[in-house]
């Protein structure tokens, strides 16, 4: 996993909330509609501060794209011009909407999912990259930008989002209460959450696209027709 940081968590729906994780859930819809409150301008140029400190001259900041290049436009240009009013370099061509996945979800399942982006591989050579999104889940969408980005000559790929999807009962662990010692670690003993694929069976999102039951309770709360909205 690349370095990363987030401002506050997101909730899923399927878990019940307390009004601060309702407030912030909210929250994270708007800026996906490409709301930006004066809140979430500041957590984010606070938090990039912090993170590049004085030397902003070596980094530039980049936008995760949506699933369409208007989505990606309406989610980012405020946050984007927050940032260049603060001096910072951001590069709208590094990563950008090569084509819109909407249309090509129709076309059958995809195991990449950055095969919409397109990169500009001069744009970051030699650079700190500040990858910026909404939010992080898994992590497999910035890993493997990241990865692309360092691969194109950057000289570091740190994450930026405004949220990190929490789920109270996944347990990386085999027994969580087993290891009271962090030394008592054992790679072995250590495994994934089993993926199963029988509660959405029938469904587009599970029998073309592959998704698997825990990734639709967790990305799409359980609604497996959201699928054709999600970025």
């Amino acid at each position: 996993m690349n370095n990363y940081y987030y401002i506050t968590e997101y909730l899923p729906k399927r878990y019940d909330a307390t009004a601060q994780q309702e407030a912030d859930r909210e929250m994270c819809y708007a800026f996906k509609d490409g709301v930006l409150s004066t809140s979430v301008k500041n957590a984010f140029i606070k938090k990039a501060a912090s993170i590049v400190g004085d030397d902003k001259q070596n980094w530039i900041i980049c936008f995760i794209p949506a699933s369409t290049s208007n989505k990606t436009r309406n989610r980012f240009s405020k946050l984007a011009s927050a940032f260049r009013s603060e001096g910072y370099t951001v590069d709208d061509t590094a990563i950008y909407n090569k084509f819109d996945k909407d249309a090509e979800h129709i076309s059958g399942k995809t195991s990449n999912p950055i095969e919409s982006f397109g990169f500009e591989d001069d744009d970051v050579k030699g650079k700190k990259v500040l990858l910026i999104d909404d939010i992080i889940t898994r992590g497999r969408t910035f890993n493997m930008v990241a990865d692309k980005l360092k691969s194109d000559g950057a000289s570091n790929v740190t994450g930026l989002f405004l949220a990190k999807t929490i789920e109270p009962d996944y347990h990386p662990y085999a027994n969580d209460d087993y290891y009271d010692d962090p030394e008592d670690y054992y790679e072995p003993d250590y495994y994934d959450e089993p993926e199963t694929y029988d509660d959405y069976n029938g469904t587009y999102v599970q029998d073309v696209e592959g998704w698997s039951d825990q990734d639709i309770d967790t990305v799409l709360d359980g609604e497996p027709d959201a699928y054709w909205n999600i970025d």
